[in-house]
Parts: structure tokens; sequence; C-alpha cells
């Protein structure tokens, strides 16, 4: 009787376990150096990229992840706005061999639209969807139009 009591707590815990152990046999986990899921891109070509795609630099050397959209406080389409607003894009930049490094893009500061990284600047074309006031844009819907270009 104790026996049947046990299977369901058993299944319970062994299911989940079976499946993080074959994920992470399978490479799945994100930002571990595998190859990109994305697009191979040519320098001064624009590229789109989804959360968690990763492109990488035409003969190699340098890889671009969008991690996704940190603060999204731009102007929804459909109101007036005094102030345009921003939006903060989360990318992650290996170069060669090295570790990834973090950079922030924000869509409105012209500064700060792009990064230097190992002789070439990652620059921030666009972010889609535009915003509207009544529907916020859900994480996995972002879509980032990126350029690099030699520095």
């Amino acid at each position: 009787m104790a026996a049947l009591k046990l299977r369901p707590f058993l299944v319970t815990l062994l299911i989940p376990w079976a499946a993080a152990l074959a994920a992470c046999g399978s490479g799945a986990s994100a930002g571990t150096g595998g190859p990109p899921d994305g697009p191979t891109v040519t320098p001064g070509t624009a590229f789109t990229l989804a959360p968690g795609q990763t492109a990488r630099l035409d003969g190699g050397g340098l890889t671009v992840r969008f991690d996704g959209v940190k603060d999204d406080s731009r102007c929804p389409v459909n109101v007036t706005c005094v102030w345009a607003g921003d939006a903060t894009v989360m990318v992650s930049v290996t170069s060669g061999e090295g570790r990834p490094a973090a950079r922030e893009l924000h869509v409105t500061a012209p500064a700060a639209k792009t990064t230097a990284v190992s002789g070439y600047v990652v620059g921030l074309v666009g972010l889609a969807p535009e915003r509207r006031s009544q529907s916020p844009v859900s994480p996995g819907d972002y879509r980032v139009q990126l350029r690099i270009d030699k520095g």
C-alpha cells in the first residue's frame, strides 16, 4: 500500500529531473558558446533577431545575442506624447573565444545606440513591434534590428 502512495511522488520528482538533464545534455542552455541559432551576417548589413537568437559575423570572430528588452517606455503609436520615450535593448557580444559581454543599447539616445567591441561597432537600427497603449508587448514578441560595422 505504501508503495502505491510513493509512486506519484517519485513520478513528480523524476519527470522534471529527467527533462532538465536532457536539456543540459542537448546544449539547450542559453549563452553556452554553442553554435548560433540565427543568421550569419556581413559587416554593414542590417539583420533581425528574436529574443534568445544569436548572429555570427561572417568569418567568425564576433557573435551578438539578443537577450531581451529591459525597459520599454516608448510612446505608444496611438497616443500623443510630449516625450518619445526609450527602450533598453540587452545584447551579449562575444569576440572570438572570449566570454560574452553584456551591453545595453537604447532606441532614442543617439550616443547609446552603438557599442564598440574588438574593432567592430554593433549598432541598434530598430526595435519592433511598436507599443500600443492598450496592449503591452510580450517579451517573446520583440524583434531587434542590428548592424555590425568595422570600427
